[in-house]
């Protein structure tokens, strides 16, 4: 698999997410503390137990035609988001509309 990488600046991303990105890079940088660390190595990598207020036990497999998968892609590069999670996103905005 070939996959190509953009490096980009913050005055290239979303003001909204270059300002996330600034101050992850600024905690960072401060360090943590011992607590904090232990805290981290406590936490199981792997899929989220919830990605709202309720756990996240509910899979949903949808076929696509290669447009539809195409936009997709798109919206998930232009929001830095995996595919999960852009439609979860697209989802709420859908239902918000009912």
């Amino acid at each position: 698999m070939d996959m190509n990488y953009d490096i980009l600046s913050y005055d290239e991303l979303p003001d909204d997410e270059a300002a996330m990105l600034k101050a992850d890079a600024e905690e960072a940088e401060r360090g943590y503390t011992d607590e904090q660390l232990s805290e981290a190595l406590k936490r199981t990598p792997g899929r989220p137990l919830a990605v709202g207020s309720t756990p996240a036990s509910n899979v949903i497999r949808v076929r696509l035609d290669d447009e539809r998968d195409a936009k997709l892609e798109r919206y998930m590069r232009k929001h830095h988001m995996s595919r999960s999670n852009a439609v979860r996103t697209l989802l709420d905005k859908a239902l918000a509309e009912i």
